[in-house]
């Protein structure tokens, strides 16, 4: 789901790593210029990325003289319960002290409020992280088969799911789970002033607004008089590999999350379709923690293949990981079947696929789609029955994020590092 824009900003050029233009609008995102200062105590000092509802920024907080992320919400979403949820985890846990877990979740900081042309804005504070997990086309600099090694990819995913664990102990779904939304920590980051950041980030790359028709551009409060391109990750990157006995990673972005008390919740959740157990993507009434658990399931196979989804769409085509469930797990329970407007272009009334088998992927109905080279036979097949017992389509039926940790051998949290093909210094 993307926010509406501005019609009459359609005229702009596109920047690349820039959000669109035509999301500044009254009820839109706030423009922000560099060196601006919010709340007294913010300086902006470079962009760090930007989504469908938000820019996100490094700010040098003039107060504590520490480097933070400063993420600024759109004005129509302003009202969710993103901060009420950062609050409630901030404060369980200062009550939990080093309770394991919870050193996997982003650090909140600080909320507040802006008010601008385009309306009034929610603000979050945070620490600040790396790149995400997801590595874009940086990982081809780094290692040689473009993919983590597998001792990096186990450590990551038992940090993840332990980090879901505590999430869930503390009565929150985060319903936005997937590798986007895992970013690393920066190494000595403690240490480093906004200067030392920028020898890895770069300085702020600008860019005037332009129209194509090639008109003279006019003005007006509701946009900035220029964007901010997001940074080029790969030296920060390569920083957070380093050390591969030392990566960490936490989970961020609770603009989907929700709060629960242990009884489904009736609520809309936009997990991207390729992480999307079938009750987000059929529109189930109800949704649990257990969403989280199959999102956790795809992301875990993500990251230790190496880049194949466990329900694959290249292009995240709700109908095509329908399909892909249906072939791989069998025929959706009722409830859900008959919601499944499109099922007969697949298959008939019994589940069985009526399509052309010559235009599926070569990976349709395959279960693991890890290579035998990257894990022993052995590891796989527990591997194989731990990933099932997240995806069943019994939503009451899937394990919990703590029997996930449970289930996951301790020794994928302490990696031997050995046999990397190449690590770019």
């Amino acid at each position: 789901m993307s926010p509406e824009q501005s019609p009459e900003l359609f005229t702009y050029w596109q920047y690349p790593c820039v959000e669109p233009i035509g999301y500044y609008r009254k009820g839109g995102l706030h423009p922000i210029h560099i060196d601006d200062v919010l709340k007294n105590r913010y300086r902006i000092v470079n962009k760090l990325g930007y989504g469908d509802y938000a820019t996100v920024w490094l700010v040098d907080d003039l107060v504590s003289g520490r480097c933070a992320a400063l993420k600024v919400l759109a004005a129509d979403v302003s009202k969710v319960s993103e901060v009420a949820i950062l609050r409630r985890l901030k404060k369980r846990q200062l009550n939990d002290g080093d309770s394991t877990g919870q050193e996997f979740l982003v650090e909140y900081l600080d909320d507040f409020k802006v008010e601008g042309p385009n309306g009034t804005h929610q603000c979050i504070v945070t620490e600040v992280l790396g790149p995400s997990i997801d590595g874009d086309d940086d990982l081809d600099e780094i290692y040689d088969d473009e993919q983590y090694p597998i001792d990096i990819a186990k450590n990551l995913v038992a940090q993840v799911m332990r980090g879901v664990a505590y999430l869930h102990s503390c009565g929150v779904v985060h319903g936005d789970l997937h590798v986007r939304n895992i970013l690393f920590r920066i190494p000595g980051i403690e240490q480093m002033s906004h200067q030392d950041l920028q020898k890895y980030l770069g300085e702020p790359c600008k860019s005037r607004l332009s129209r194509k028709d090639g008109k003279p551009v006019t003005s007006t409060p509701h946009e900035p008089k220029y964007v901010v391109a997001s940074p080029e990750w790969l030296a920060l990157l390569q920083l957070c590999l380093k050390s591969p006995e030392a990566v960490r990673v936490k989970i961020c972005d609770f603009g989907e999350a929700f709060l629960w008390d242990g009884n489904p919740v009736t609520t809309q959740v936009h997990t991207p379709s390729v992480y999307a157990a079938p009750e987000i993507i059929l529109h189930d009434d109800h949704v649990s923690p257990a969403v989280d658990v199959w999102a956790l399931a795809v992301l875990m196979h993500l990251v230790l293949s190496g880049r194949s989804f466990l329900f694959n769409s290249p292009r995240g085509i709700k109908n095509e990981v329908l399909r892909e469930m249906v072939l791989t797990l069998g025929k959706l329970p009722d409830r859900w079947w008959t919601k499944w407007e499109d099922r007969s272009e697949y298959f008939d009334d019994n589940g069985s696929f009526i399509g052309d088998r010559r235009k599926l992927p070569p990976v349709s109905g395959k279960f693991l789609k890890i290579h035998s080279d990257r894990m022993e036979m052995e590891e796989l097949e527990g591997l194989e029955k731990l990933i099932r017992m997240m995806v069943s389509y019994g939503v009451t039926d899937r394990i919990s994020a703590a029997e996930v940790v449970q289930l996951t051998p301790q020794s994928w949290m302490k990696s031997n590092h050995k046999g990397y093909k190449r690590v770019v210094n």
